[in-house]
């Protein structure tokens, strides 16, 4: 059975593709943190995760930031021997894995990790030229960023992707809606929806999606559903806007 995430580097940044590949490091952020190397699970301690996290999810930094971000509680000389100490253990399990350039700590380029593939292929639909291996990309994508992890850095990081992803695939249901694949873009909307329920834009996008098929009872189904949704959790109707979208004599009236 292939690991987790594997889907995610079907669609990598072109600058990355034919980047050396003798170790073939994947990291995987979402949903749990997992390194594999060559097809085989590299285990890391804490600190060492936490030191790959960063710079896979920050870029090239600078000692003085990884060590004001990673161990903003102790002197400096006690988080230099924590870094030294995590990069040690690492390159253990993981051998130039993290690269020192001068006073830079850098993550290898050829390294694969699955953020980076959802960045970009997010960034090409957003861009309106999507292809089918990244909106794969995209709809495959599941999981929240390094969940149980509560460093400000990460939080902030997982509400980024969860609203880049949101917005592509919103994008990539209107763009699929357009070419006449109706089944993939039903996807992509009702994915969006698993996320966050009560998103109207991706609501709004099914109910279009199933009245470009012609679909007039499954629109009105499917308004009902997030009418209901929205009355129990927020007690508001839907917007008129997408009440609009439903033809003139179906059109509910607001509750009393």
């Amino acid at each position: 059975m292939a690991a987790a995430g594997e889907g995610y580097f079907r669609q990598q940044d072109p600058v990355d593709r034919g980047a050396g590949q003798s170790d073939g490091y994947r990291l995987h952020l979402l949903s749990s943190f997992l390194l594999r190397r060559k097809n085989a699970t590299v285990t890391l301690p804490m600190g060492s995760q936490r030191l790959l996290a960063f710079l896979a999810l920050q870029g090239p930094a600078p000692r003085c930031a990884v060590l004001g971000t990673l161990w903003p509680d102790v002197t400096e000389s006690l988080g230099r021997g924590s870094l030294r100490t995590a990069m040690w253990r690492l390159h253990v399990g993981a051998p130039r894995l993290i690269q020192a350039l001068g006073d830079m700590l850098v993550l290898r380029p050829d390294a694969q990790v699955d953020i980076h593939a959802l960045n970009y292929s997010a960034q090409v639909i957003l861009g309106q030229a999507s292809q089918a291996p990244v909106g794969r990309v995209v709809l495959d994508a599941r999981g929240d960023l390094l969940p149980g992890w509560h460093d400000d850095w990460v939080i902030f990081e997982r509400e980024r992707l969860r609203q880049l992803r949101l917005h592509a695939l919103d994008a990539l249901a209107g763009q699929l809606t357009v070419r006449g694949r109706y089944a993939e873009a039903l996807e992509a909307a009702m994915e969006s929806t698993r996320i966050e329920p009560l998103r109207e834009s991706a609501n709004r996008m099914i109910i279009a999606i199933h009245l470009a098929e012609d679909n007039v009872a499954e629109a009105l189904r499917h308004y009902g559903l997030f009418r209901d949704l929205l009355g129990a959790e927020l007690g508001i109707e839907p917007s008129a806007r997408l009440t609009s979208m439903l033809p003139a004599p179906l059109r509910p009236v607001g509750r009393c």
